[in-house]
């Protein structure tokens, strides 16, 4: 059994392998992978309020396949969540978030304002 302390909270691992983790917050014992477990103290400091590490793992799981990101004319467009209006991209040092569509038009009119600025300069 390995010891590891985290936040103030001993951690216990269950079997020979490390694998599974348990710690006792509050008189309730959780167990869960060890990111899990940290996981769920991150959550009782922050919060004072208990949250199982199976929760937190399946959530950390759908969000972690979900991930998307996309090349627009030389602009990564990402999505972490999978939801239709939280793209996000870092254009010209400043995050723009919003849908998809309205983050390339965006793009492309500050392109276009772009060119014909430098056309009226010639």
């Amino acid at each position: 059994m390995a010891l590891a302390s985290y936040r103030g909270f001993t951690l216990k691992s269950i079997g020979s392998e490390n694998q599974i983790w348990k710690v006792t917050i509050k008189n309730r014992e959780l167990k869960g992978s060890l990111s899990a477990i940290k996981k769920s103290i991150d959550w009782w400091c922050d919060t004072a309020s208990i949250i199982d590490p199976t929760q937190l793992a399946t959530a950390t799981q759908r969000t972690d396949s979900v991930g998307v990101q996309e090349l627009f004319n030389g602009y990564m467009i990402k999505n972490d969540t999978g939801e239709n209006n939280a793209w996000y991209c870092m254009f010209n040092g400043k995050l723009i978030k919003g849908g998809k569509l309205a983050i390339q038009k965006h793009i492309e009119a500050y392109l276009i304002a772009k060119k014909k600025a430098e056309q009226l300069k010639k």
